[in-house]
């Protein structure tokens, strides 16, 4: 059993850390459950994989994953002054559906991590403003931050010694760029004393990582011409996104149909399935494309 304690369920980005670790342990302990202890803050817990043996399932894993791997999707994008590669989740639809394609040929073959991230990002029928690939209501960067190559960023800067601290001890910010995944991300210059362009960002890139290791159970469907993205719900600036925590321990297909389920009619069911608490959070969009998880608001199943 080991007890995250760095983490905490009620913040969207530990939740989907969370799901991220099981994700990467279940690969080696099929018996890895994921529950959450609620004794005046909900800490994850897993259960079945001891402390060092996760340090180190996490730390093979962000090695393994540097170069190319399925979840790369980078494509040229024209300029006034040419082409640049651009690493992120709004290529042209025709790109996208390349990549998708590609993503379910690697399924047929059995290695199914192409088309989960596939899945995650995005559809090939839904186009924002500008033509573009919709991504995922979970895609908050935007200007000159391309998501994909901040992942990338994030991996290669986490070590043992970062990694332990985040997940046992928390507050292990650094200076560095980030999803925007962590409510404490949020640096609109409204809400601020200064203008937030004029200091640097700070990251929990393990946690970050993790997050996005956790992003394959949330897949996108088309809804008409439209995207909709699990576990969200609303348009514009009204989308909530909203996830159950649960005392039970879980294995990573029961927990992945807990978050998939969905907690809109403020049925009590959840409780019986030893649902604990429902989070919600407002998903803020503010000017250039900008987006940021708001505080969760807990309530019960």
């Amino acid at each position: 059993m080991t007890e995250l304690t760095g983490l905490s369920g009620t913040n969207p980005r530990d939740f989907l850390a969370a799901l991220g670790l099981i994700r990467i342990v279940a690969r080696a302990r099929s018996n890895v459950r994921l529950r959450f202890r609620n004794d005046g803050s909900i800490v994850p817990v897993l259960d079945g994989v001891e402390s060092r043996r996760l340090l180190d399932l996490v730390l093979s894993d962000v090695e393994t994953q540097a170069g190319p791997q399925p979840w790369r999707l980078q494509y040229e994008k024209s300029e006034k002054r040419g082409t640049k590669r651009v690493a992120d989740l709004k290529p042209p639809p025709k790109v996208f559906t390349e990549y998708a394609r590609n993503a379910v040929a690697s399924w047929v073959a059995d290695d199914r991590e192409a088309a989960a991230y596939a899945a995650a990002f995005a559809t090939d029928v839904a186009v924002d403003g500008k033509g573009n690939t919709k991504p995922t209501a979970f895609h908050f960067t935007a200007a000159n931050q391309q998501f994909l190559d901040t992942v990338e960023r994030l991996r290669d800067r986490i070590d043992a010694g970062w990694l332990e601290q985040a997940l046992f001890s928390g507050h292990a910010e650094r200076d560095g760029p980030n999803l925007r995944w962590d409510p404490g991300a949020d640096r609109a210059y409204a809400l601020m004393a200064s203008d937030p362009n004029e200091e640097g960002t700070a990251v929990n890139a393990p946690l970050e990582w993790l997050a996005f290791r956790g992003l394959p159970l949330f897949p996108v469907v088309p809804r008409g011409r439209r995207v909709e993205t699990t576990a969200v719900r609303g348009r514009g600036d009204e989308m909530l996104f909203r996830w159950p925590l649960w005392a039970e321990p879980a294995s990573l297909a029961t927990a992945a149909s807990l978050v998939r389920l969905g907690w809109w009619d403020g049925s009590t069911a959840g409780a019986s399935m030893g649902v604990i608490a429902v989070c919600t959070c407002v998903i803020r969009r503010i000017g250039q494309g900008f987006g940021n998880f708001g505080p969760a608001r807990i309530n019960s199943p």
